[in-house]
């Protein structure tokens, strides 16, 4: 990924690096723009990164964040099932156990880290954040006539997309 972001975006004012999220250190006041697309889940203490990355923005700096779902991944058997009148259901169990949970992602035994909506939102909030906009993304019905294998998807929410400000 670094690679090709190398080529298809060679400026001198941008570095690119790889780093350990759970560790990283970042230099405080810094940043216009932090971003970060479907990693935080991956995260065991998601609310340290959100106060570093909080810390190295200016201040007006935003964040600008995707992360699964948290209704999507509150299910430790995350199959679709039927109910007595056939209708297709999402089956949520445990929502409010935060932790790890081990799925199947391209590869067995994957570890993401299940935390509620609440969660991710207050540790916004008590880093200093002033939540912008909040999405909860699923296909539209656009997406859904150009590929309709994703109708099942408008069940629950795929994604939140969170936009904050410093």
């Amino acid at each position: 990924m670094l690679e090709r972001a190398r080529s298809e975006l060679a400026d001198p004012a941008i570095t690119y690096a790889r780093a350990d999220l759970e560790t990283i250190e970042l230099p405080a006041d810094r940043f216009d723009l932090a971003y970060s697309s479907l990693a935080l889940h991956y995260l065991a203490d998601v609310a340290r990164l959100i106060r570093k990355i909080y810390d190295s923005l200016v201040a007006g700096g935003a964040f600008v964040f995707s992360t699964e779902h948290p209704i999507l991944m509150a299910s430790r058997n995350a199959s679709w099932q039927r109910d007595a009148d056939g209708r297709r259901i999402w089956p949520v169990d445990s929502y409010q156990d935060e932790g790890p949970r081990t799925t199947e992602w391209f590869t067995p035994g994957v570890v993401k880290y299940h935390r509620t909506l609440a969660t991710t939102l207050n540790a916004l909030i008590a880093a200093g954040f002033t939540i912008v906009r909040i999405e909860e993304f699923g296909p539209t019905p656009g997406q859904i006539a150009a590929d309709p294998t994703l109708a099942k998807e408008r069940d629950r929410p795929m994604f939140l997309l969170v936009s904050a400000r410093r």
